[in-house]
């Protein structure tokens, strides 16, 4: 369906006003025979992509230009203050096993490394970041792997613990080696290693659990 471009542009912003996820006070909507052309600028890089997004669901939009900057308004956010708000989104995402992705900001710019099992836990880290303010773009350098992830263990050590109120969990480290789980450290009971031990072998993954933690009362 062709639209005169004026007709486009106001279809677009009327979309982009919809959305209460964008902030469109600084976007600017450019049509051509149905080429859609957004510059300006969004607070965060989520807001960039879902303003695309929005465009092209128009009726008559054939394709998107998404020249849109991503910045916050004011003085720029320090790459430290970036990398905090990174930790903490990823931290409250539920989706992303807790510790296995770390966040480097350099200029506004997120790098993700780590290690997690599928696509999508991947996809979530690089998501949870693209929300945080300041950030101007992501790398995802997260690997897949099938191996268990020490951090998914230890989190699920700590679930188990704290469900049945057996032990301050702080003194258990874990490891891996391939497919197989190292328990190190202290425990005050027994039945506190034992919860870690259950805790250890229900993470994907694991074939072995070694349990070496003592046992201090």
């Amino acid at each position: 369906m062709h639209k005169p471009n004026n007709l486009l542009e106001s279809d677009v912003r009327d979309e982009l006003d919809w959305d209460f996820r964008v902030d469109d006070s600084r976007i600017g909507v450019k049509a051509d025979d149905g080429m859609v052309t957004l510059t300006g600028a969004v607070p965060t890089l989520e807001e960039a992509v879902l303003a695309a997004d929005d465009a092209r669901s128009v009726g008559g939009v054939r394709d998107v230009d998404n020249e849109l900057n991503v910045g916050p308004l004011g003085e720029a956010v320090a790459d430290a203050d970036v990398a905090a708000a990174c930790v903490d989104a990823i931290d409250r995402d539920k989706f992303v096993p807790k510790g296995s992705v770390t966040p480097v900001v350099l200029n506004g710019w997120v790098t993700l490394t780590g290690t997690v099992r599928n696509h999508f836990q991947r996809k979530a880290a690089e998501h949870a970041v693209s929300r945080v303010r300041g950030v101007l773009g992501v790398n995802n350098d997260i690997h897949l792997t099938d191996d268990p992830i020490p951090s998914d263990v230890v989190d699920r050590i700590n679930q188990a613990l704290r469900r049945n109120s057996v032990v301050d969990d702080s003194t258990i480290q874990v490891s891996n080696e391939g497919h197989v789980i190292y328990l190190d450290g202290v425990t005050n009971s027994w039945a506190a290693k034992q919860e870690a031990e259950d805790a250890a072998w229900s993470a994907p993954g694991v074939s072995e659990v070694v349990d070496r933690l003592m046992v201090i009362v």
